[in-house]
């Protein structure tokens, strides 16, 4: 079976390069192109932009009204997203930082710097 298909396999790679042989000159000179008559081009509008739209005020309109949108779409998200806040989570002016859920963390960073400030300390003296 093994031997079947390396026949069959070699005999196909012969044949490949065969058919390459047919197509002709690969590496030859190409052919040369026919000349084409090209159209001769017509004068544009210079202004074919603005014309096309209106004019140059309805362009600013267009960018105004964009502009008034997106601004009314972002106020409309953060007034939404402010209601849509718990009670607990909204921001009062009555509690300071320090009382917080963040204290313990404060703390803990506290403790670590007066750690590190004796550590530095103590590599001064021994010097």
């Amino acid at each position: 079976m093994f031997r079947r298909t390396i026949v069959i396999a070699l005999l196909l790679a012969l044949l490949a390069p065969a058919a390459a042989f047919a197509q002709g000159g690969a590496f030859g000179p190409l052919p040369p192109a026919t000349p084409e008559e090209t159209p001769t081009p017509e004068p544009a509008d210079s202004n074919s932009l603005t014309s096309d739209f209106g004019g140059r005020e309805t362009l600013f309109i267009i960018g105004g009204a964009l502009l008034v949108a997106f601004v009314g779409i972002g106020v409309f998200i953060s007034r939404d997203a402010r209601r849509a806040l718990p009670e607990r989570h909204r921001p009062d002016g009555r509690r300071l930082r320090d009382q917080g859920p963040h204290k313990h963390k404060q703390q803990a960073k506290a403790r670590a710097r007066a750690r590190g400030k004796a550590q530095k300390d103590a590599r001064r003296r021994n010097r």
